[in-house]
């Protein structure tokens, strides 16, 4: 399975000078737990997430309205193309620590996001399918039931 499968396209963006306020409001809005850190000039700089929030702002003491999306966001997004394997976005993930990375377009543009959310969906699809196929071959031995031979 590629990213292509599973990723949420069209990820949400903010501008870097929008306060920590107006991110939370954007994220109810779009139901995301991410936003895009975007400069007109520069395009993408950065993710800010929820945590991203409530551990570098709000646990100090900070102002939602009085601190920028950029003194708080993660710099230096993390990419995969949308023919990426599920395995080596994991691997992305788990070596720098993540659980976003920015899904790129040939020319770099940001296509959408995969988060780890649904790598575990589509692991758990995988993992439902196959119980599946189990389930099907008992059901068939216990009621004796012989299927035909393949012909090719």
């Amino acid at each position: 399975m590629k990213i292509k499968d599973i990723y949420t396209r069209g990820a949400v963006h903010i501008p870097q000078t929008c306060n920590l306020q107006e991110a939370a409001e954007q994220m109810r809005r779009q139901h995301v737990g991410a936003l895009v850190v975007t400069d007109g000039d520069a395009g993408m700089l950065g993710f800010v997430t929820d945590r991203d929030m409530v551990l570098r702002a709000l646990a100090t003491g900070a102002s939602p309205r009085d601190t920028r999306v950029c003194d708080v966001m993660t710099s230096g997004v993390l990419g995969v193309t949308e023919d990426t394997g599920l395995d080596d976005a994991m691997q992305t993930m788990s070596s720098h620590g993540v659980r976003r990375l920015a899904v790129t377009g040939a020319d770099g543009s940001v296509l959408g996001v995969v988060a780890l959310d649904d790598l575990i969906e589509a692991q758990g699809r995988e993992f439902a399918l196959l119980a599946s196929i189990l389930g099907h071959e008992r059901q068939r031995e216990r009621s004796g039931s012989v299927l035909s031979p393949l012909r090719p």
